[in-house]
């Protein structure tokens, strides 16, 4: 039986003016990110995306379990990636949220 994903959603605001940097840290950031994050027990998948219209970013991932997700509380390449947005003028949204499934629509063909 499958069992339905939990959805870990990190949001960060900045200024319009600061979108390019934060877009082209953004890109970089997947050098950074990507084995590590991909290794980890129970990852689903994982999305980073930004609005440009709201100056707004995005990190989006799922998770076979909260335990699962939690491992990004401690990883710390991300820790430290946190840090240069922040300095780069990045507020993140606090607590980053653990989203437990109501429902959803799969994937289809």
């Amino acid at each position: 039986m499958k069992t339905s994903p939990v959805i870990r959603i990190s949001i960060g605001h900045f200024d319009p003016d600061n979108f390019n940097d934060i877009r082209d840290a953004l890109k970089a950031s997947q050098e950074r990110l990507v084995r590590g994050i991909s290794t980890m027990n129970g990852n689903r998948g994982y999305f980073v995306g930004i609005d440009r219209e709201n100056s707004a970013m995005v990190n989006v991932s799922s998770w076979d379990s909260i335990d699962s997700a939690k491992q990004m509380d401690h990883f710390k390449p991300m820790q430290d990636l946190a840090r240069d947005f922040i300095r780069m003028g990045v507020r993140f949204e606090r607590p980053i949220l653990n989203f437990e499934p109501v429902w959803m629509i799969e994937d289809r063909p």
